[in-house]
């Protein structure tokens, strides 16, 4: 079975099994609340995970609980006119602010609405389109 988390879930699970003191209830008790599941499965889920990311040295008793936390965005090719380049989303707001000049304010405004878009979605919120009436 697949645990869908949030991914600000699954980061907090990395920092409450990547300390001097793991705190394994904690991590199982936001397992449960994010993915609905019962004790059992999230316990699973979360040896498991520290397991394979190598914060335990004993392997989970059941591999067949598993956390994922959907995909994330890493890199994007972008066009400013001069052809594409691969930048991270980080890259590509400060590059859009530094080529402000070239692009103009509206196009500018744009990429930077974009941004907060995909930064949300790598929050694991849900996003939408809102159509404009014109």
């Amino acid at each position: 079975m697949i645990l869908k988390v949030k991914k600000t879930t699954y980061r907090q699970l990395l920092k409450y099994l990547d300390s001097s003191s793991p705190k394994k209830i904690a991590a199982i008790k936001a397992v449960r609340a994010d993915a609905k599941c019962g004790l059992r499965e999230a316990k699973d889920a979360v040896e498991h995970l520290a397991f394979i990311k190598g914060f335990s040295n004993h392997p989970a008793q059941t591999d067949e609980h598993k956390i994922y936390t959907g995909p994330t965005i890493k890199k994007l090719v972008v066009d400013y006119g001069n052809g594409g380049i691969e930048i991270d989303i980080e890259e590509m707001e400060l590059r859009a602010l530094m080529e402000m000049q070239t692009i103009g304010l509206d196009a500018c405004a744009d990429i930077l609405e974009l941004i907060s878009v995909l930064k949300a979605y790598d929050e694991g919120k849900r996003v939408g389109v809102i159509e404009e009436n014109e």
